[in-house]
């Protein structure tokens, strides 16, 4: 039973070693975009709230997942200090249709200044983002 949607962009996705951890609970996986920035924080990137296009994919999964997801990305709901922050987004996915996901934001954007954007073209006036290709 799909229980959540998590939006995608980095070593969650198919494909790269932290999508291992979650495999057995994700049931579908559908690429798409979402608002935002990318930048490269070198072994992973970091997504910030900002003008700009996001792509990624938009994994549906059982709830455990999402739990293995927040150990993954040091989010603590309850408060505690967090490296990623757990918000929902709206996804456009590539066949047009729309969803409501969960995606992480870097906690920490004010710190991150210097690290180079993950920029790979522009849509509509709009940067586009992607991690690189394996």
């Amino acid at each position: 039973m799909i229980d959540s949607r998590l939006f995608v962009y980095g070593t969650l996705l198919p494909g790269y070693g932290n999508h291992a951890r979650i495999v057995d609970h994700v049931h579908s996986a559908r690429p798409g975009t979402t608002h935002g920035i990318l930048v490269d924080l070198g072994s992973f990137p970091a997504l910030i709230h900002g003008k700009g296009r996001v792509e990624g994919m938009v994994l549906d999964m059982d709830a455990e997942a999402l739990t293995i997801t927040d150990f993954i990305e040091g989010y603590h709901a309850d408060g505690g200090r967090s490296l990623y922050i757990r918000e929902k987004v709206q996804v456009d996915l590539a066949d047009g249709d729309k969803v409501e996901a969960w995606t992480y934001f870097y906690a920490h954007a004010d710190h991150i200044q210097d690290f180079p954007l993950l920029h790979v073209g522009d849509d509509d006036g709009l940067s586009v983002y992607s991690w690189p290709a394996q």
